[in-house]
């Protein structure tokens, strides 16, 4: 088969090229996102994960309590899992959004070229 190299062939080929290329980068952040689901990694900073007490801490502990600072991290790690939670959503939202709006777009181009 000889690929007639005009200005349609080339126009087809690059789209289907780059909503491929799409398909491919949601397909990628929809694994990614299974990963991180099923081995979270925490890489925020967790001001109550420390070894040694900072200074800051040693004086919040002791004008308030150790119960508070106790409250204050279980309130921060509910709220970091939360986020978590929303952050993975989203990525999968949006890898499921990438495929949803290249996969017609590759599926037309592609389909037509031979037409041509």
């Amino acid at each position: 088969m000889k690929i007639n190299w005009d200005l349609e062939h080339v126009y087809f080929y690059l789209v289907s090229f780059v909503s491929l290329i799409l398909i491919i980068f949601g397909a990628v952040t929809i694994t990614q996102t299974a990963i991180a689901f099923i081995a979270p990694a925490y890489e925020e900073f967790n001001p109550y994960a420390l070894r040694h007490a900072t200074p800051d801490l040693a004086l919040w502990e002791e004008r308030f309590g150790a119960e508070f600072i106790e409250q204050e991290r279980e309130r921060f790690d509910a709220i970091s899992r939360e986020n978590m939670t929303l952050r993975l959503f989203r990525d999968l939202l949006r890898g499921l959004a990438f495929i949803a709006v290249a996969l017609p777009v590759y599926l037309y181009h592609w389909r037509k070229i031979p037409k041509l």
